[in-house]
């Protein structure tokens, strides 16, 4: 076989672990270094972005229509907001969005983003409260006190007894972009019983829904209130949700009683993205990470509590952090004038990029997508420039940099790193992909984790998943798993996830060839290999972990007609295994 053979992960990786990447590097180098008369084309390839698009769906982007163009133009994950809207209204949304990714056929995640411990101004809907610069406003938390321009009653009790003076304060507009004529920086100036007054700095109207945030104050609200709770045993089981973004996530205990309320709601699968958004919950990111599944960097409410001259080292701090340890990291708050403007600033398409370079997996827009005039072209617009910061990626550094700290995220002081057998597979993957110029990885799984482990190591070219399902019962029907563990793998960098069918499982532990060739063919389909082009497979081998390289078209022959009708025969089959087996499938009870 040309261009084939097998190495076991554990020798590959022991045998040379930090030796250099060659083609990523090269790539890299001829980018960086080509004229600027190059630099200034426009770069019109299909090429497939790594990095990934989460939008949060609101009034802006709840149609059917508009959701098959955020898909189309690569929106990967959907955020609903509870924060925002009833479940009424969000359960109408996904309806949408279902019907959107059948039309466009792509594959979405789903993350259900709860209020958690956010602290609001209590006032009628409707009301309006103008705001004048040097006036003097007092924030109670007596609920029950008029709501005026110089009296704001907020939800957070106790908070006479949690300020001090000098404390800064920021109230504003839900999903502020800080733009806006609807948002007031405060003071505090004194504390007199329970009424704190602070001095307001700008004249803003404050209307519609209004949060409120106080730098460095430790909240002690529970992390999960009970109508999140209510929210997650009731929309969130009904619709089998892909991840909870656990808001104002402030220490591993917080994330440990989403698992709990997640686990009896019968939410075992369900991921919980850390969403970190104070200096607490910053303070503890080396707790929180082992037992979260992904971070979210909350750059607005976080940017409240960090110094602006800080802020850029705090977001690379948590990013190498996030990579160390092999969890996405999303960043949040990039382009906010795309709210209202058709294109970003000049700094904001600056700092989209940057996140890229830094190492973030996805980039999760608020406001532009939630109430934004520029829904669908933002999303084009974020990817566009991310796909361009990947051309830049110094993915020899990075793997070098994951290889020196990969003993569980710690530095090993000896100079020799001891891999899990995991971590070794992966790298070993990624290693011999770059040597060969492979221009796909292939790996199968059924937990997604194998996915996980290799986009760990940012392989310069796409990891195609293959999500093989696993048969499941739940005492009450049968079914099959992957339909989640599928879309949860849309939020790794660099990750294709499709599902296989049942059939073509391991037998007796072994995957035959039935499997392989299904998923070159339909990496042939989706135009990420062409024949002649050689391919890394990650797989297990009965007891042993494998990585092997072969050739499109030789190794792996192609269907005749190039699978472009949705795989050919390949395609049709699948279609018609996987019905009749769940039509075969018993009650559990039989």
């Amino acid at each position: 076989m040309r261009r084939s053979g097998s190495v076991n992960g554990l020798s590959a990786a022991a045998g040379g672990m930090t030796a250099k990447l060659g083609r990523s590097r090269r790539d890299m180098e001829t980018h960086l270094n080509a004229p600027l008369s190059q630099i200034l084309v426009k770069d019109e390839s299909s090429s497939v972005t790594m990095t990934k698009c989460i939008a949060t769906l609101g009034p802006a982007s709840r149609s059917v229509e508009t959701l098959e163009q955020m898909l189309l133009a690569g929106m990967r994950a959907a955020r609903f907001d509870f924060s925002y809207g009833n479940k009424q209204y969000h359960q109408e949304t996904l309806n949408n969005l279902r019907q959107a990714i059948k039309t466009s056929r792509k594959m979405c995640a789903v993350i259900m983003d709860v209020k958690g411990p956010e602290v609001t101004v209590e006032k009628p809907e409707n009301v309006k409260i103008e705001m004048t610069s040097g006036e003097d406003v007092i924030l109670t938390s007596d609920c029950s006190r008029q709501v005026s321009s110089h009296c704001l009653p907020i939800s957070l009790p106790n908070l006479s007894s949690l300020v001090a003076e000098g404390d800064e304060v920021f109230v504003g507009q839900y999903l502020f972009t800080g733009s806006e004529t609807s948002s007031v920086y405060l003071s505090v100036k004194k504390i007199d019983g329970t009424d704190v007054i602070c001095e307001c700095h700008n004249t803003a109207t404050l209307e519609g829904q209004i949060t409120v945030h106080i730098s460095n104050v430790k909240n002690s609200m529970p992390c999960l209130t009970e109508s999140d709770k209510d929210a997650i045993t009731t929309w969130g089981k009904s619709n089998e949700v892909d991840f909870l973004s656990l808001s104002f996530c402030r220490s591993a205990a917080d994330v440990r009683a989403a698992r709990s309320t997640l686990d009896e709601a019968g939410l075992s699968r369900t991921g919980i993205l850390a969403k970190i958004e104070s200096k607490e919950g910053l303070l503890n990111l080396k707790d929180i990470l082992p037992e979260c599944y992904g971070v979210i960097i909350s750059r607005g409410n976080l940017g409240l509590d960090v110094g602006a001259e800080k802020m850029f080292l705090t977001q690379k701090a948590v990013l190498q952090q996030c990579n160390m340890h092999g969890k996405p990291a999303i960043v949040t708050r990039v382009v906010d004038t795309m709210t209202e403007a058709p294109r970003p600033t000049r700094a904001e398409a600056t700092d989209v990029a940057n996140a890229i370079l830094d190492g973030a997996d996805c980039i999760m827009l608020g406001a532009e997508t939630l109430r934004g005039k520029n829904v669908v072209t933002t999303v084009k617009t974020v990817l566009q420039i991310c796909a361009e910061a990947e051309k830049c990626f110094d993915y020899t550094a990075f793997y070098k940099g994951i290889m020196e700290t990969a003993n569980n995220g710690e530095s090993v002081e000896t100079g020799l790193t001891v891999l899990s057998e995991e971590d070794a597979l992966a790298s070993s993957a990624v290693r011999a992909a770059d040597k060969v110029d492979a221009r796909l990885i292939v790996c199968f799984t059924e937990t997604g984790r194998t996915a996980s482990n290799l986009a760990k190591f940012r392989p310069p070219m796409p990891i195609l998943t293959v999500v093989v399902p696993k048969l499941i019962s739940n005492n009450i029907s049968w079914g099959f798993s992957g339909d989640s563990q599928a879309r949860q793998s849309l939020i790794h960098r660099g990750t294709v996830p499709i599902l296989a069918d049942p059939t073509m499982g391991p037998r007796r532990g072994v995957m035959d060839d039935s499997i392989l060739q299904f998923a070159v063919n339909k990496a042939h389909q989706m135009g990420l290999v062409r024949s002649g082009d050689p391919v890394v497979v990650s797989q297990r081998i009965g007891a042993s972990s494998v990585v092997k390289v072969v050739t499109v078209g030789l190794d792996v022959p192609l269907s005749v007609d190039g699978g472009r009708d949705g795989g050919g025969a390949w395609g049709a089959q699948l279609q018609g295994s996987m019905i009749d087996l769940k039509n075969a499938l018993p009650n559990a009870s039989s």
